[in-house]
């Protein structure tokens, strides 16, 4: 399904800006409606790779990055000002602080004869590759978390681990520290092999749970409330793709983020995990780790 955005250029479908006319007034004669300006560039803000391009179809067109793709958002212009105000007018729960940056970064740079100065690579390679995994010997037990960064030729590797937790507060702490360690707002794609971690992003059920007091469907507190707050502070803070892996199918930087944090969890004189072991998992203002 695409996610439509109010204004006359906003594609209706995932098909190249088709609009349907409007139907005749019955007592009115033929109307003569003004061809529309051809589009020369598309904005995909929402889709399989986001970024700016100056065609719709083709390897290098953005139609590829959005058929298909549900609650893909994007639009076609005829001028780059014009772009760039819409873009500017997107609310941020549509268009994060640092995607939007980015975007109007590629509408400010000229392209060349080959478009490139407006295609989506740049924000894609500019993009921080985070692996991430936790958890907990016997569950509840010892417990650690580790995390993977990479960006570009960068690398940093970081663990950690609490005396008494569970399998799902070391993955959300993974997630956590991985996104604290970037300080000031970026593009990212995160890889977790928690489906609770994952689902509770992508399928808004952290959100959900928060806009209602963190009471769940069936009338109870949702758990880890005190860890769900923080990330999703961190995801509104950054623009972060969550993607969900196979553990132990041979990913490197997942395999070695569950290394990581299988070693923290066996270090000795480990902190308390303070909101765990007192219970105040499941309150609204517990105390945080």
């Amino acid at each position: 399904m695409v996610e439509h955005v109010p204004g006359p250029l906003v594609a209706t479908s995932a098909a190249k800006g088709r609009v349907t006319p409007s139907p005749r007034h019955p007592l009115k004669g033929r109307q003569h409606n003004k061809p529309m300006a051809k589009k020369r560039l598309y904005v995909v803000v929402r889709g399989d790779r986001p970024g700016v391009y100056r065609t719709w179809s083709g390897e290098e067109g953005a139609a590829k990055h959005v058929q298909g793709y549900p609650g893909a958002v994007f639009k076609g212009f005829t001028r780059r000002e014009e772009a760039a105000t819409w873009v500017r007018s997107l609310d941020p729960q549509v268009l994060p602080v640092a995607r939007r940056a980015r975007l109007l970064d590629a509408l400010e740079t000229p392209a060349g004869e080959t478009g490139i100065g407006l295609s989506a690579r740049g924000e894609e390679d500019d993009r921080v590759v985070i692996y991430t995994d936790g958890g907990a010997i016997k569950n509840p037990g010892p417990g650690g978390y580790g995390v993977v960064l990479r960006q570009g030729k960068h690398h940093k590797e970081l663990s950690g681990g609490y005396r008494r937790t569970t399998n799902n507060r070391m993955e959300l702490m993974a997630c956590i520290v991985a996104l604290e360690t970037l300080k000031r707002p970026y593009s990212a794609v995160l890889y977790s092999d928690s489906a609770y971690v994952v689902n509770g992003i992508t399928e808004g059920w952290a959100k959900r749970w928060r806009r209602h007091g963190w009471e769940r469907a069936n009338g109870q507190m949702a758990e880890n409330i005190d860890l769900w707050q923080r990330l999703l502070e961190l995801n509104e803070k950054h623009d972060v793709e969550f993607r969900w892996v196979k553990g132990h199918a041979g990913l490197p930087g997942n395999e070695r983020a569950d290394q990581l944090a299988s070693e923290a969890a066996r270090r000795k004189n480990l902190p308390p995990d303070t909101a765990y072991e007192r219970g105040e998992t499941n309150t609204v203002s517990p105390r945080l780790l």
